[in-house]
Protein backbone atom coordinates (compact mmCIF):
# COMPACT_ATOMS: atom_id res chain seq x y z
CA UNK A 1 0.00 0.00 0.00
CA UNK A 2 1.59 3.31 -0.87
CA UNK A 3 1.35 5.79 2.15
CA UNK A 4 0.97 9.40 1.96
CA UNK A 5 3.74 11.73 2.37
CA UNK A 6 4.24 12.60 5.97
CA UNK A 7 2.75 16.45 6.63
CA UNK A 8 6.22 18.04 7.44
CA UNK A 9 7.51 17.18 4.34
CA UNK A 10 4.81 18.66 2.44
CA UNK A 11 4.70 21.29 4.59
CA UNK A 12 8.40 21.72 3.83
CA UNK A 13 7.78 21.15 0.15
CA UNK A 14 5.26 23.59 -0.47
CA UNK A 15 6.44 26.02 2.36
CA UNK A 16 10.10 26.45 3.26
CA UNK A 17 11.28 28.57 6.19
CA UNK A 18 11.11 31.67 4.80
CA UNK A 19 8.15 31.48 3.61
CA UNK A 20 6.47 31.12 6.88
CA UNK A 21 4.92 34.29 7.88
CA UNK A 22 4.10 36.04 11.67
CA UNK A 23 0.19 35.86 12.09
CA UNK A 24 -0.97 37.44 14.91
CA UNK A 25 -1.64 35.69 18.39
CA UNK A 26 1.18 33.25 18.18
CA UNK A 27 4.91 33.62 17.66
CA UNK A 28 6.52 34.79 15.37
CA UNK A 29 8.08 31.88 13.26
CA UNK A 30 6.75 29.01 15.35
CA UNK A 31 3.62 28.46 12.85
CA UNK A 32 2.45 25.02 11.69
CA UNK A 33 0.57 26.51 8.45
CA UNK A 34 -1.88 24.38 6.66
CA UNK A 35 -3.51 25.32 3.19
CA UNK A 36 -7.25 26.47 2.88
CA UNK A 37 -8.27 26.80 -0.99
CA UNK A 38 -9.59 30.47 -1.24
CA UNK A 39 -10.66 32.53 -4.59
CA UNK A 40 -8.78 35.68 -3.23
CA UNK A 41 -6.64 35.16 -0.91
CA UNK A 42 -5.63 38.57 0.80
CA UNK A 43 -1.96 39.79 0.09
CA UNK A 44 -1.18 39.73 4.13
CA UNK A 45 -2.03 36.65 3.95
CA UNK A 46 -1.21 35.14 0.63
CA UNK A 47 0.50 31.90 -0.20
CA UNK A 48 3.60 31.78 -1.98
CA UNK A 49 3.21 32.10 -5.60
CA UNK A 50 4.05 29.00 -6.91
CA UNK A 51 0.80 27.59 -5.10
CA UNK A 52 -1.77 30.20 -6.46
CA UNK A 53 -5.32 29.97 -4.47
CA UNK A 54 -4.08 29.14 -1.47
CA UNK A 55 -4.02 30.52 1.88
CA UNK A 56 -1.42 29.74 5.06
CA UNK A 57 -3.69 29.78 8.19
CA UNK A 58 -2.27 28.89 11.78
CA UNK A 59 -2.23 25.40 13.93
CA UNK A 60 -1.66 25.43 17.34
CA UNK A 61 0.91 22.17 17.64
CA UNK A 62 4.11 22.23 18.61
CA UNK A 63 6.53 24.22 16.63
CA UNK A 64 9.91 24.50 15.39
CA UNK A 65 11.68 28.05 15.14
CA UNK A 66 15.64 28.58 13.74
CA UNK A 67 17.64 30.68 16.27
CA UNK A 68 18.53 32.95 12.77
CA UNK A 69 14.35 33.96 12.59
CA UNK A 70 14.69 36.46 15.53
CA UNK A 71 13.42 39.88 14.56
CA UNK A 72 16.08 41.98 16.29
CA UNK A 73 19.20 41.69 18.57
CA UNK A 74 20.94 43.46 21.34
CA UNK A 75 22.58 43.62 24.55
CA UNK A 76 25.78 45.66 26.36
CA UNK A 77 27.97 43.69 23.99
CA UNK A 78 26.14 44.01 20.52
CA UNK A 79 23.69 41.04 20.31
CA UNK A 80 23.88 37.82 18.84
CA UNK A 81 24.71 37.25 15.42
CA UNK A 82 23.95 34.42 12.47
CA UNK A 83 26.50 31.65 11.57
CA UNK A 84 26.59 29.30 9.00
CA UNK A 85 27.17 25.93 10.25
CA UNK A 86 26.96 22.84 7.65
CA UNK A 87 25.46 20.09 10.86
CA UNK A 88 22.61 21.97 12.23
CA UNK A 89 19.48 22.94 11.03
CA UNK A 90 18.96 25.35 8.40
CA UNK A 91 22.74 25.59 8.33
CA UNK A 92 22.96 28.05 10.89
CA UNK A 93 22.87 29.11 14.18
CA UNK A 94 23.17 32.12 16.42
CA UNK A 95 26.82 32.75 17.77
CA UNK A 96 28.87 35.47 19.87
CA UNK A 97 26.34 35.23 23.08
CA UNK A 98 27.57 37.06 25.86
CA UNK A 99 26.23 38.00 29.37
CA UNK A 100 23.05 40.33 29.02
CA UNK A 101 22.93 39.52 24.92
CA UNK A 102 19.23 38.66 24.05
CA UNK A 103 17.05 38.40 20.70
CA UNK A 104 13.22 39.15 20.18
CA UNK A 105 11.20 36.08 19.54
CA UNK A 106 8.18 37.91 19.00
CA UNK A 107 4.27 37.51 20.00
CA UNK A 108 3.32 34.43 21.61
CA UNK A 109 0.23 32.87 23.27
CA UNK A 110 0.15 31.41 26.52
CA UNK A 111 -2.88 29.53 25.65
CA UNK A 112 -1.07 27.72 22.87
CA UNK A 113 2.73 28.12 24.31
CA UNK A 114 3.33 26.58 28.01
CA UNK A 115 6.96 25.42 27.36
CA UNK A 116 10.27 26.30 25.28
CA UNK A 117 12.62 23.61 24.13
CA UNK A 118 16.34 25.23 23.22
CA UNK A 119 18.76 23.00 20.93
CA UNK A 120 22.01 24.64 22.24
CA UNK A 121 25.71 23.34 22.28
CA UNK A 122 28.71 25.12 24.49
CA UNK A 123 32.14 24.79 24.20
CA UNK A 124 32.51 27.56 26.19
CA UNK A 125 31.52 28.69 29.86
CA UNK A 126 27.50 27.55 29.35
CA UNK A 127 24.83 29.99 30.71
CA UNK A 128 21.05 30.45 30.90
CA UNK A 129 18.65 31.70 28.70
CA UNK A 130 15.73 33.85 30.45
CA UNK A 131 12.56 33.99 28.52
CA UNK A 132 10.87 37.65 29.29
CA UNK A 133 7.63 39.39 28.60
CA UNK A 134 7.84 42.53 26.42
CA UNK A 135 11.21 43.47 27.11
CA UNK A 136 14.77 42.43 27.52
CA UNK A 137 14.27 43.43 30.86
CA UNK A 138 10.78 42.57 31.43
CA UNK A 139 8.83 39.94 33.38
CA UNK A 140 10.49 36.98 33.85
CA UNK A 141 8.51 33.54 32.58
CA UNK A 142 10.63 31.20 32.50
CA UNK A 143 14.38 29.83 32.27
CA UNK A 144 16.36 27.21 31.90
CA UNK A 145 20.36 26.32 32.08
CA UNK A 146 22.71 25.48 28.90
CA UNK A 147 25.56 23.62 30.30
CA UNK A 148 29.08 23.09 29.03
CA UNK A 149 28.25 20.44 26.45
CA UNK A 150 31.46 19.05 25.84
CA UNK A 151 31.98 20.69 22.41
CA UNK A 152 30.41 23.61 19.65
CA UNK A 153 28.74 20.26 18.04
CA UNK A 154 27.66 18.30 21.35
CA UNK A 155 24.65 19.98 21.72
CA UNK A 156 21.71 19.41 24.69
CA UNK A 157 18.19 19.97 24.25
CA UNK A 158 16.79 21.71 27.56
CA UNK A 159 13.55 22.81 28.35
CA UNK A 160 11.70 25.66 30.41
CA UNK A 161 8.11 26.11 31.16
CA UNK A 162 6.68 29.58 30.69
CA UNK A 163 4.41 30.73 33.63
CA UNK A 164 2.59 34.04 34.60
CA UNK A 165 1.77 35.25 31.64
CA UNK A 166 -1.80 36.72 30.74
CA UNK A 167 -2.95 36.91 26.67
CA UNK A 168 -0.56 37.59 24.54
CA UNK A 169 2.67 38.58 25.16
CA UNK A 170 6.13 39.72 23.27
CA UNK A 171 9.03 37.14 24.47
CA UNK A 172 12.72 37.84 24.56
CA UNK A 173 15.17 35.01 25.21
CA UNK A 174 18.06 36.85 27.20
CA UNK A 175 21.75 34.90 27.60
CA UNK A 176 23.03 35.46 30.81
CA UNK A 177 26.20 34.22 33.01
CA UNK A 178 27.72 36.45 35.00
CA UNK A 179 31.03 34.87 35.43
CA UNK A 180 31.60 35.68 31.45
CA UNK A 181 34.17 38.88 30.87
CA UNK A 182 36.37 39.84 28.52
CA UNK A 183 38.62 38.10 26.46
CA UNK A 184 35.48 34.69 27.91
CA UNK A 185 34.73 32.01 25.19
CA UNK A 186 31.50 32.49 24.37
CA UNK A 187 28.02 31.24 26.43
CA UNK A 188 26.90 28.79 23.58
CA UNK A 189 25.55 28.87 20.33
CA UNK A 190 21.75 28.47 19.69
CA UNK A 191 20.50 25.88 16.90
CA UNK A 192 16.62 26.36 17.19
CA UNK A 193 13.27 26.49 19.45
CA UNK A 194 10.97 24.57 19.78
CA UNK A 195 7.49 26.26 21.08
CA UNK A 196 5.31 23.36 22.64
CA UNK A 197 1.50 23.41 23.77
CA UNK A 198 0.32 22.45 26.68
CA UNK A 199 -0.15 18.63 27.47
CA UNK A 200 -3.79 17.18 27.83
CA UNK A 201 -5.10 18.30 31.64
CA UNK A 202 -2.70 20.94 32.31
CA UNK A 203 -3.79 23.57 33.67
Amino acid sequence: MNRPPPIRGVLRSLFPPRDLIPIAGLVLCPVITLCLLASSPSRAHAAPSRVPGLVPVTWPQPAFCEAEWFTTTGGAHGGAMTENRAGDSGGRRITEIEDGDWIDLGRVSPATVRSVTVRAASGGIGGTVEFRSGSPAGPLLGSLAVPVTGGWERPASPTARLTGAEGGVRLFAVFTNPAWGAGSADLFAVDWFRFNPPAAGDG
